[in-house]
């Protein structure tokens, strides 16, 4: 069962890719990075009520990819990098989620 839900979410992360990098009017600027902070903080609260250490490597992802969009000026690569984050975010609701229906 479990690899069926992970099977499905990977299915949901192929779906989901081309519609964030599709998103090339969105701007990338301070309040992008400021809600996208608020998103990731309130999962980690949502995966730190469960017992198990799953999302960690998610969570490491996120906030890798946060951490370099703030340090990144040009607006190419920081396209690139909210892609990247877009998609670690994605992976993250997913592994809450699960968490939420009792793993």
């Amino acid at each position: 069962m479990r690899n069926l839900f992970r099977l499905a979410a990977m299915a949901a992360l192929l779906g989901v890719a081309p519609t964030v990098m599709a998103q090339g009017n969105a701007p990338i600027d301070k309040a992008y990075e400021s809600s996208k902070s608020a998103e990731l903080e309130s999962l980690k609260l949502q995966l730190a009520t469960r017992q198990d250490s799953r999302g960690i490597g998610e969570v490491t992802e996120a906030d890798s990819a946060l951490r370099r969009l703030r340090e990144t000026e040009a607006p190419d690569l920081r396209r690139r990098i909210a892609t990247e984050l877009e998609l670690a975010l994605t992976r993250l609701r997913l592994e809450a989620d699960s968490a939420s229906l009792g793993k």
